[in-house]
This record gives C-alpha cells, structure tokens and sequence, in this order.
C-alpha cells in the first residue's frame, strides 16, 4: 500500500491529501520514502505540498464556516476568544503548530477566519513543515521501520478518521461546544404605568 510513495513526485502527490483537510498521519509516508529518498528532498516535497493544501484549506475554512451551524460556533465566546488569540501572532502560531507535534487543526480553522491573507498562511505552513518531515525522514534513514508497521499505522490512522467521522453522523459523539444559551431575562424591573 505505502510501497508507491517511495517515488518523489507519488510522495509530493500523497503528502498534498495527507497534510489536507484529510488530516491523515504524514509519518508512516514519510518513514517509507526516507528509505530511498534523501530528507532534505522529502522535506521540500512534503513543505510544497503542504503550502498547496494550505491555500485549499483556507478556501475550505473560510467556505465551511458560512453554514448555519458552523456559523452558531463560531458566536461561542469560547471560540470568539481563540479567534481572537490567533491573530495576535497568525504566521509564528501557524509555523509553530506545523513544526511541533501539536494538533495543528487549530490553527488551521482559526488563522483562515481571522482573514489572514491565504499566501502567507501557505507559506507560515511551509515553512513550519519543513523541519517537521526532515526531522521525521532522518529518523526513517537512521531507524529502518518496517514496512508492515508503517502501513498498519497508517491504516489505523485512516480507521480513527473514518470511524470518528461516522460516530459522529450517527450522533454517537456530541459537539464539544453546545450552541449558546439564549441571554438571561433582564433584571431591569418593568417601569410601572402612572
């Protein structure tokens, strides 16, 4: 299954779905193509890709959270508040979260609705992915992971994504965020008529 991104340009193609709204785990490719590719290439392959997902999913984001029940989620004042954090810095948050093993999904949604420019958001992505996939192909050279592992935990990486996303159609697994409370009656007693 992984053999076909031992190549360069199916590893590129791949690294595009992976690091996209699919949200699917980029070590088991990446372990696989570091066993016939340098790191660096890997690193500049999977940063390009990276840098065009990242223009779909601000397009994406910014498209998803005009329907109604997004838009309900974003009034929360707890998202409001994240909302407003992510513009504080947008470019070093979005390398950081690209670059370390943090979940990068939130940048993703929050720095595209601040209205970030979509070409500087690419790049942030970039270039925070670079040292992430060079980092991760340099242990694939040093370390020989076999290739059973590798396809196994990335199919199991496609299982929790596809699973979730069913659990969560069939109402098994509730949003994290209740849609706001309506506001409390006021506490201004009525004016009395003379």
């Amino acid at each position: 299954m992984l053999e076909a991104v031992r190549s360069p340009v199916a590893y590129f193609f791949a690294m595009i779905v992976v690091m996209s709204v699919a949200s699917l785990p980029p070590s088991p490719p990446t372990l696989m193509a570091a066993k016939s590719n340098p790191a660096w290439l890997l690193a500049l392959l999977a940063s390009a890709a990276a840098a065009i997902a990242a223009v779909f999913d601000h397009w994406f984001v910014r498209r998803a959270f005009r329907l109604d029940g997004l838009e309900r989620l974003r009034r929360h004042p707890l998202f409001d508040r994240a909302e407003r954090w992510a513009k504080v810095a947008p470019f070093l948050t979005v390398v950081v979260f690209a670059a370390l093993p943090l979940p990068f999904m939130i940048p993703r949604v929050l720095v595209p609705l601040t209205g970030y420019a979509r070409l500087r958001y690419a790049g942030a992505v970039a270039l925070g992915r670079f040292p992430r996939v060079y980092v991760l192909a340099t242990f694939g050279q040093v370390f020989d992971v076999p290739v059973w592992v590798l396809e196994l935990l990335f199919a199991g990486g496609i299982a929790v994504a596809l699973l979730t996303a069913i659990a969560r159609r069939l109402g098994w697994i509730r949003d994290a965020v209740p849609p706001p409370a309506p506001p409390p009656p006021s506490s201004v007693p009525p004016l009395k008529e003379s």
